[in-house]
C-alpha cells in the first residue's frame, strides 16, 4: 500500500514541526539527565551509560514502526527518529565503541528507508555521512556548542536523508515537496536543539563558578593563607636556613566593592576569577614555582622562594601590565579593572615571617597611597604613577577584643584604630586628627572588614562625628551592607552632654549599633558619664592610662568600682591594656570577661587569621 504525501498543507505541517519540537525539548532534556547520571558523581553509572548508548536506538526503532503503520504522521514519525539517532552523535564524552554503536542504528534506519531504490545520490550521500560522521568524532570537543557548526550539520544530514530516499519508502510516496518539508521541519528541531545546548552550557558555567566560589577558595583555584600559613612559614624557615631568597608579592584589586555595587556582586566574583587566571598565566609563561595565595577580600600574596625581587621585577611589571591592559567583562560588559602591588624580599633582620608579610603590606598601602595602579618595591615606586597622592592614606589597624566566658578564650571582636601612612618615613603612624569624613570612615571599614577573620567591630568617634545624625545614618547603612560588618560598637571618650546622648543614642541602639563609653576610671569619672549610663551598652576601662601614675592597688580599686556600676547597668565591661594573666585572673574574679590588649595581640593591619 502506498500513500501519496505530497500535498502536506502548510497548516499540518506547522502541527507536526510543532509536535517534532516539543519531542525535541523532552528528548534533549531526558538525555542530558541520562548523560549527568552517566558521568556525574552518583551510583550505577555503568548503567546509565547502557541507557544513554541504547534509548536513542530504541526511539528511532519505534519511530521508524510508527513511519510504516502510522501513514498519515510517516514524516513526523521518520524525522522524530532521525533525530533521536543524530543528536546523541555529539555527545563529546561518549567512548569510541559508544559512537560505533550509535552510528550503526543510524546506518541501519538509513538503509531501511533507502534500501528500496539505491541510486548514485544515494551512495554518494552515505560516502559523505561516513566522512561527516568521521569529523564529528575527530571535532567532538568543538561541535556542540558551536550553533553555526551544529546547524550545518545538521542541514547536510537533513538534505543527504530526505533528498535522496526513494520515490516509495515504507509505503510512503515521497516526492519534492514533502522532503523539502522534512528538511524545514529537521532544521527547526536542529535549531531549537542548539539554542537549548547553548543555554544549559552558559547555566552551567554560571553554576560552576558560584559552586568555585562557595567552595575551598576554588576561587582562584589555588591556596589560601588561612589554611596555609605552615606553608609559608615553612618556606620562610627554609630560605633563613639555606641562606636562600624568598619574595612576597602582595596584590590588591584596587575599587572591587565599587565593581560590586556598579556591577554586581556576580561581576566582582568574576573579576577575581579572571584576575587569578591572568596572574597565573604569567607565572606559567615564565615557569615559576610560586605559592598563590588568596587572603581574603580582593587582596592575593604569592611566594616566590629561590627569587629574590630584582630577579622577578620583569615578571612583577607583567602581571601589573597584564591587569592594567587586560580585558575584563561579565556578560559581554567591560569592567576597567586595575591592581596595587606591594613586593618585599627576605631580610637578614626578619626574625619571623609576619616581618616579610608587614613589609609587603606595608608596600602596597604604598602603592594605594600613590593614586593605586602602581608597584611599590619596598618603599620605591616601579610602575605607575610615581607621584605621591597629596592627600594622605588612612587604614585601620585592627586589635582583638577576647572574650573569656567559655573554656577557651575566643576572638569577640576588633577594634579599628586610624593610622595614616608616612611616605618619607615608610611607615603607618597616628594622625594628626581623627575627624575624618564619615565616607571615608566607612569606606575603610570595608576595606577592614573584607580582609577581618572576625567581622564584629568597634571604631572611636569624636564628639562632633558621634553628635551628628549623618554619621549615623552612614554606619548604619554600612551595618546593613553586604560588604559591612557582622556588629558594629561606636566608643568615646569625649562624651557629650545629656540631651544629645539620648537622642543619638536612640538612633544608633534602634539599628542594633553598640555604645561604648572609652577610658572610663581616668579620662571620663563617674560623676561625668553617670547620667549617660542608662543610653549606653557598655563601658571600658583603659588599665594603660594609670600604670604610670597609679599603684597597682589603687588601679585594681578603680577596675572593682567600674565592674560594680557595669554589672548594676546591665553593661559589658571591657578590659583594656592587659598586659599579662594576672590582669585576666583578678578580671575574672569581679565578672569581667572582656579583655584587650598587647597581652593578647597588638594593633596591626588586618589579615585572615589561620
Amino acid at each position: 500500500m502506498n500513500f501519496n504525501f505530497g500535498n502536506l498543507s502548510t497548516g499540518m505541517w506547522l502541527v507536526q514541526t510543532v509536535a517534532a519540537t516539543f519531542f525535541a525539548a523532552g528528548f534533549i532534556g531526558f538525555d542530558l539527565y541520562l548523560w549527568r547520571r552517566a558521568f556525574g558523581d552518583g551510583p550505577y553509572k555503568t548503567a546509565f551509560r547502557w541507557l544513554l548508548t541504547l534509548m536513542p536506538l530504541a526511539v528511532g526503532a519505534l519511530m521508524a514502526y510508527g513511519g510504516y503503520a502510522g501513514f498519515m504522521d510517516s514524516m513526523l514519525f521518520a524525522n522524530i527518529g532521525l533525530f533521536a539517532l543524530v543528536v546523541p552523535l555529539f555527545d563529546e564524552q561518549m567512548t569510541l565503541i559508544e559512537y560505533l554503536v550509535r552510528c550503526l542504528g543510524l546506518a541501519g534506519i538509513w538503509l531501511l528507508h533507502h534500501a528500496s531504490g539505491q541510486s548514485s545520490w544515494s551512495f554518494l550521500a552515505m560516502a559523505a555521512m561516513v566522512v561527516i560522521l568521521v569529523l564529528m568524532r575527530l571535532g567532538k570537543d568543538k561541535i556542540r556548542y558551536r550553533a553555526r557548526t551544529l546547524m550545518a550539520v545538521s542541514a547536510f544530514v537533513a538534505v543527504a536523508y530526505w533528498y535522496t530516499v526513494p520515490p516509495l519508502a515504507m509505503g510512503l510516496r515521497v516526492d519534492g515537496r514533502l522532503a523539502t518539508q522534512a528538511v524545514g521541519m529537521f532544521l527547526v528541531m536542529g535549531a531549537f536543539t542548539s539554542f537549548y545546548w547553548n543555554w544549559q552550557w552558559q547555566q552551567f558555567q554560571s553554576q560552576k563558578k558560584l559552586k568555585a566560589l562557595a567552595a575551598y577558595d576554588n576561587l582562584t583555584n589555588e591556596k589560601t593563607y588561612t589554611h596555609n600559613q605552615a606553608d609559608i612559614t615553612a618556606l620562610f624557615e627554609h630560605a633563613q636556613a639555606n641562606n636562600e631568597p624568598l619574595t612576597l608579592m602582595a596584590l590588591d584589586i584596587d575599587r572591587l566593592r565599587k565593581i560590586n555595587q556598579d556591577f554586581g556582586h556576580l561581576a566582582g566574583n568574576t573579576v577575581l576569577i579572571q584576575t587569578a587566571e591572568t596572574l597565573l598565566g604569567v607565572f606559567r609563561k615564565h615557569d615559576l614555582h610560586e605559592h598563590f595565595y588568596r587572603i581574603g577580600g580582593e587582596e592575593f600574596n604569592i611566594a616566590f622562594p629561590d627569587a629574590s625581587p630584582d630577579q622577578l621585577l620583569p615578571v612583577i611589571r607583567e602581571c601589573w601590565q597584564a591587569i592594567h591592559d587586560g580585558q575584563f567583562s561579565y556578560e559581554g560588559v567591560a569592567i576597567p579593572v586595575t591592581a596595587s602591588i606591594g613586593v618585599s624580599g627576605l631580610q637578614a633582620g626578619d626574625g619571623v615571617v609576619d616581618d616579610l608579610y608587614k613589609r609587603a603590606d606595608d608596600n602596597l598601602y604604598a602603592s594605594k597611597q600613590r593614586g593605586r595602579d602602581t608597584i611599590t618595591i619596598d618603599g620605591a615606586p616601579v610602575a605607575g604613577d610615581d607621584t605621591p597622592s597629596i592627600a594622605p592614606t588612612y587604614a585601620f589597624y585592627a586589635q582583638p577584643i577576647m572574650d573569656a566566658q567559655r573554656e577557651t578564650i575566643q576572638i569577640w571582636g576588633n577594634e579599628l584604630l586610624l593610622r595614616t601612612y608616612d611616605v618619607a618615613q615608610a611607615r603607618w603612624m597616628l594622625p594628626n586628627s581623627f575627624d575624618l569624613a564619615i565616607d571615608l570612615q566607612v569606606e575603610l571599614i570595608y576595606q577592614a572588614v573584607a580582609k577581618a577573620s572576625c567581622k564584629n567591630v568597634a571604631i572611636n568617634l569624636t564628639l562632633a562625628q558621634f553628635a551628628d545624625p549623618q554619621t549615623a545614618y552612614a554606619l548604619i547603612a554600612c551595618l546593613q551592607s553586604q560588604d559591612g560588618p557582622t556588629g558594629l560598637t561606636v566608643e568615646i571618650v569625649d562624651v557629650p552632654d545629656l540631651a544629645t546622648t539620648r537622642n543619638i543614642s536612640a538612633i544608633y541602639r534602634a539599628a542594633g549599633i553598640r555604645i561604648h563609653i572609652d577610658d572610663v576610671g581616668s579620662d571620663n569619672s563617674f560623676e561625668l558619664v553617670q547620667q549617660l549610663i542608662p543610653y549606653v551598652d557598655g563601658v571600658k576601662f583603659a588599665i594603660q592610662n594609670l600604670r604610670k601614675t597609679e599603684s597597682p592597688e589603687r588601679i585594681q580599686e578603680r577596675i572593682r568600682f567600674w565592674a560594680d556600676i557595669a554589672n548594676k547597668g546591665h553593661l559589658r565591661i571591657i578590659l583594656e591594656g592587659v598586659e599579662d594573666q594576672a590582669d585576666v585572673e583578678f578580671a575574672k574574679t569581679l565578672g569581667i570577661h572582656y579583655f584587650q590588649g598587647y597581652y593578647f595581640a597588638k594593633p596591626a593591619l588586618p589579615k585572615l587569621a589561620a
